[in-house]
């Protein structure tokens, strides 16, 4: 454990620093628990001490993140739940105390109607913040149950268009561990509610009030600008089209950037799909995974039940979780099947080339024996053409003189050609047979 991490409980929300969150009542203290994740970072989560109002609970937690961290929090952008029961940020800082390493985290605070709240701190180290916060928020969630705005029990009532009768407001209902496709994920939900999609670690549901839950969503081979929200939005509406479902209409409530190695943005949004529900809020994580690629976590309900059904929403989101073995063996899988793609298209260029190299071995083969055939068949002929003159000239009585001046040669009668021979021998010569030339002497 690193000295940023033993120093958690005793300098991050230290018992006695109760100055930011009104006055302490009777004995109430804090309890804050500090955890590392298995898979980097750390998680802090308990009770405040004392009661007050939530933007002093918010001013108290962010005043011990200053202490802990030794430098000031730059913070983004709050977003919270509709009844103001709890409120979230991101926040950056420089952890003066850790070597001057950039922190990135998120701050939970929740907060009851008496005043009473308890607050929470996922944190790492900027360059990996993106990739560990999701298992650390499922952590969290398991061990952390943040105070809840109480309310007087109101009579349930059924949607029309539902099938389950709405939970009382800030009531869980029981969950039950659902999940489908490949198994790769896993989430718990209400009776009523249903998995529409699992494959590959994503994971979508459905409420029977119109809810709607999409989680590890990656869509490829769209063309991406440079806002990750317009992405978002047309890419939903193309693949609601496909569906035959009417295109929805959105606008940005709040937009957060989430630091991290790739681009991310947290946004709060107003959208309504004409199908009925009338318009929706809704929340969604979206990370730029490449030039046509968006990775995306989120979620959105009708308007009229949101402030029932908050509370359940968010414990359906945290309970989502990945099968990771099943996740690792798809990918093993995958990159077999693209090894044996390989080797086969491997396989087939090397019997291409191999009958291509035999077939003009072959055709080479076929010339040669063609060349030879030809060349015995002009040497036979040759044979026959000079056997023919020699035979010509002898029952003519013919003979070949040539020229020796000009190089002039021609066939004679022999009484002729002796003449020229001894007229003159040093320029007339009478040609051997076996000296005849095929073209000009036969």
């Amino acid at each position: 454990m690193t000295r940023l991490q033993t120093a958690a409980v005793a300098g991050l929300f230290s018992v006695a620093a109760l100055c930011a969150h009104g006055q302490p009542s009777g004995t109430s203290q804090s309890t804050f628990q500090a955890v590392n994740n298995p898979g980097g970072g750390q998680y802090i989560y308990g009770t405040l001490p004392g009661k007050g109002t939530m933007p002093e609970a918010v001013v108290y937690m962010l005043q011990q993140i200053h202490k802990y961290f030794g430098d000031r929090p730059e913070v983004g952008k709050f977003f919270g739940a509709h009844d103001g029961s709890s409120v979230a940020t991101f926040f950056t800082v420089n952890a003066t105390k850790a070597g001057n390493r950039p922190m990135t985290g998120l701050l939970i605070v929740s907060r009851t109607g008496d005043g009473s709240a308890s607050g929470a701190v996922v944190f790492d180290d900027s360059s990996r913040f993106a990739s560990t916060e999701p298992s650390m928020m499922k952590a969290l969630s398991a061990v952390w149950q943040p105070a809840r705005q109480g309310a007087a029990a109101a009579p349930a009532t059924t949607h029309a268009q539902g099938t389950r009768a709405s939970s009382r407001r800030g009531e869980i209902p029981p969950l039950v561990q659902a999940s489908g496709g490949d198994h790769s994920a896993v989430i718990s939900l209400p009776e009523g509610w249903k998995v529409t999609f699992v494959g590959g670690g994503a994971l979508t549901a459905a409420g029977s009030n119109g809810e709607m839950v999409y989680l590890g969503l990656l869509y490829q081979g769209y063309a991406m600008g440079p806002d990750l929200f317009t992405n978002f939005v047309n890419i939903s509406n193309e693949n609601r089209r496909k569906k035959g479902l009417n295109a929805g209409t959105y606008s940005v409530l709040s937009q957060t950037k989430v630091p991290g190695q790739q681009p991310s943005v947290q946004v709060a949004y107003k959208t309504d799909f004409n199908d009925g529900f009338g318009p929706r809020t809704g929340n969604v994580r979206l990370i730029y995974w490449g030039p046509q690629a968006l990775l995306l976590y989120g979620s959105n309900m009708p308007d009229r039940i949101a402030e029932d059904e908050n509370a359940t929403m968010q414990a359906v989101m945290n309970s989502y979780h990945t099968n990771d073995q099943v996740v690792a063996q798809e990918q093993q899988g995958a990159l077999n099947r693209v090894h044996a793609d390989v080797a086969r298209a491997q396989a087939q260029s090397a019997a291409i080339d191999a009958r291509r190299e035999a077939s003009t071995a072959a055709y080479n083969q076929q010339m040669r024996d063609t060349d030879a055939r030809n060349s015995a068949v002009d040497s036979q002929s040759d044979s026959i053409d000079r056997a023919s003159k020699m035979n010509q000239d002898y029952i003519l009585d013919r003979s070949v003189v040539r020229d020796t001046e000009n190089g002039d040669r021609g066939t004679v009668s022999n009484g002729y050609a002796d003449s020229l021979v001894r007229g003159n021998p040093d320029r007339y010569q009478i040609v051997p047979n076996q000296e005849m030339i095929k073209g000009r002497d036969f």
